[in-house]
């Protein structure tokens, strides 16, 4: 209530302000509080008790906003634990991504399963025994999981000599630059399948 507000120490409100708010309000904050509330509870104008009433909003959802970033802190620091963040090049957004879209590695029974769900699965084209040179990469699986392992293969390609070979041998078959990096995603899937599985750190060199 305004009254209680205008009538409590200027410290226990300046403390009480900046523990609700986790810092982000402070003294000067707490004496604009107690100014508007002593102006609410001398007039009849319920009008002025409106800044109050927003104050106490802001600090609520500053409250809730910060909770929520607590938790993606957290969900950092399980990412960081992650075999998978051993990879050079992975990075904490794209290693998030995949972490959050392949959720418990367990759902895929092998490598095939989880590439499917990602959608790098090649769509090859064969005709008696003629096989199609390029190969389209599949519009079925999750795109947020494809976008992220597309970005990670193409990092990777830059710094580990096993999978810039591989890459160079594509493009030596005549395969296009995107073509090739389907490649090496597919070929990331089934690696990271391996460390999920059997929690062992990345390793290729």
């Amino acid at each position: 209530m305004p009254q209680d507000i205008a009538s409590m120490h200027m410290t226990h409100l300046a403390h009480l302000l900046e523990v609700s708010s986790h810092g982000h309000f402070k003294k000067e904050e707490a004496k604009e509080l107690r100014v508007l509330a002593q102006k609410s509870i001398c007039t009849s104008d319920s009008a002025l008790s409106i800044p109050i009433t927003h104050s106490i909003a802001q600090i609520e959802l500053l409250d809730s906003q910060l909770d929520r970033v607590e938790s993606e802190m957290a969900d950092i620091r399980k990412f960081n634990d992650s075999v998978i963040m051993t990879i050079l090049g992975i990075g904490y957004i794209n290693g998030g991504m995949i972490l959050g879209e392949i959720g418990n590695i367990h759902r895929f029974s092998n490598p095939s399963k989880l590439l499917a769900f990602a959608g790098l699965d090649p769509s090859v084209y064969q005709s008696g025994n003629f096989s199609a040179k390029y190969t389209r990469m599949s519009n079925r699986g999750c795109r947020v999981l494809r976008y992220a392992l597309m970005n990670t293969a193409h990092n990777v390609v830059k710094s580990n000599a096993t999978f810039k070979a591989f890459y160079d041998a594509k493009v030596t078959e005549g395969r296009t630059h995107y073509n090739t990096l389907g490649h090496c995603a597919g070929k990331l899937v089934r690696v990271i399948w391996k460390m999920l599985t059997d929690e062992v750190e990345f390793n290729l060199n």
